[in-house]
């Protein structure tokens, strides 16, 4: 990785100096930004790269140094965007373009554009040692992000089903859990009407006599019983008489 990053670092700066093919004065405005550049003064440099831009917007090489400085500043997307501004003009070196351009998504972690960046680089200037490492080492990074966003899709994949099994065990649960309820709720019901029914089916039991009927009713057997004790000696009287008749006729 370190030669990645060293390498790319030599190249920006080594293209401000060749292909920077502009006129005297142009070369002059844009001197300033140069050496603050070269010193390391990024901020200083896009600041001023950015003014001649304005001031240049049809110099593509002007752009790319404005690109230069804005990826230093770690301002990726900006620098894509006037790297391919750049790619607009005719006297650029495509070839310089890309790989930086091929650097700045890398940097993003965009490797599957930094791999076609760095493949078009390739074509321009087929003899690009820098290019051709860069394009392997893209190829092994873009290989594990597959490879672990795969995982991760696996990963996903496998928590998303086990969070369907878990919730169709729940729902299961609580649907066994509604219908033993019911059912429960059911015979209950059923146990009830079957009580019911049996109540009236069965005779209805006279209540039991309070003790003052029960007096009652003894003193009325009581009556009774005296009643037919009478009645007994009444009837045995008339037999007594009875009798006693039939006696005297025989005896005349």
């Amino acid at each position: 990785m370190k030669k990645f990053v060293l390498s790319l670092s030599v190249l920006m700066v080594i293209f401000i100096y060749n292909c920077f093919g502009l006129s005297y004065e142009k070369v002059l405005k844009n001197s300033n930004g140069i050496k603050a550049y070269t010193k390391g003064d990024f901020p200083k440099a896009q600041e001023l790269f950015e003014q001649n831009s304005i001031e240049y917007p049809d110099e593509g090489q002007i752009h790319f140094n404005l690109g230069n400085a804005l990826y230093k500043n770690e301002k990726y997307d900006e620098a894509i965007r006037e790297f391919k501004t750049s790619l607009k003009s005719e006297d650029i070196d495509k070839a310089k373009v890309f790989f930086n351009l091929g650097d700045a998504y890398f940097q993003k972690q965009e490797y599957d554009k930094a791999l076609e960046y760095y493949r078009n680089s390739l074509i321009e200037n087929p003899d690009d040692a820098d290019a051709k490492y860069n394009f392997e080492l893209t190829k092994q990074f873009l290989q594990q992000q597959q490879s672990a966003q795969n995982q991760q899709q696996d990963q996903e994949q496998q928590n998303q089903q086990k969070q369907q099994q878990e919730q169709q065990k729940k729902d299961k649960q609580e649907q066994d859990k509604e219908e033993k309820e019911q059912q429960e709720q059911q015979q209950q019901q059923q146990d009830q009407q079957n009580q019911e029914q049996k109540k009236q089916e069965q005779p209805q039991q006279k209540p039991k006599p309070t003790e003052e009927e029960k007096k009652q009713a003894q003193r009325i057997l009581d009556a009774m019983q005296r009643q037919e004790e009478e009645n007994q000696k009444e009837r045995i009287k008339k037999l007594l008489q009875t009798k006693r008749t039939k006696d005297v006729e025989k005896n005349w």
